[in-house]
């Protein structure tokens, strides 16, 4: 019987250590409102603020990048004729029960990452597309699943 209850024991412990060890890796997934963060297509990604008073109005912001709606982006060959060049992409927002989706849109042959070219305010949250990869390198079509976008939320 000990030898039984021993087993147990340690199978107990694995299972916790290896729970315990899942549930730390997935935080990785998550990140901080008000920096920069990576996010593919049908992802989603808890944004947590970097301080929270059990008083404060700031919790959890759910989002997830459900698909590129266009991307019409000019070829980076052809770049110097760009008039027109626009991406844009369906992001899905939860906060506090609210829901909101919205589109944003990003100006092709940019070069600046740090530039929001159409903010959108929802949730009291600023939401920006700072990039779109990968950038159109001819008349190749680019698989909807491997688009990645680079995003910025801030609380308003």
């Amino acid at each position: 019987m000990k030898i039984i209850s021993l087993y147990l024991f340690l199978l107990g412990v694995i299972a916790i250590i290896t729970f315990g060890c899942h549930k730390e890796t997935s935080l990785v997934n998550n990140s901080h409102l008000g920096e920069p963060f990576l996010i593919k297509v049908n992802e989603t990604k808890l944004l947590i603020p970097f301080v929270s008073d059990k008083n404060s109005s700031d919790s959890i912001l759910t989002l997830s990048f459900k698909k590129v709606i266009s991307d019409g982006r000019c070829p980076k060959s052809i770049c110097y004729l760009c008039y027109g060049s626009v991406a844009s992409i369906q992001v899905f927002l939860t906060h506090q029960k609210e829901t909101a989706t919205i589109s944003l849109t990003i100006l092709g042959c940019g070069t600046n990452d740090d530039y929001c070219y159409q903010p959108k305010d929802t949730l009291g949250y600023r939401i920006c597309l700072l990039k779109l990869d990968p950038y159109p390198a001819g008349n190749t079509p680019i698989n909807p699943s491997n688009y990645t976008a680079t995003l910025k939320v801030s609380k308003l």
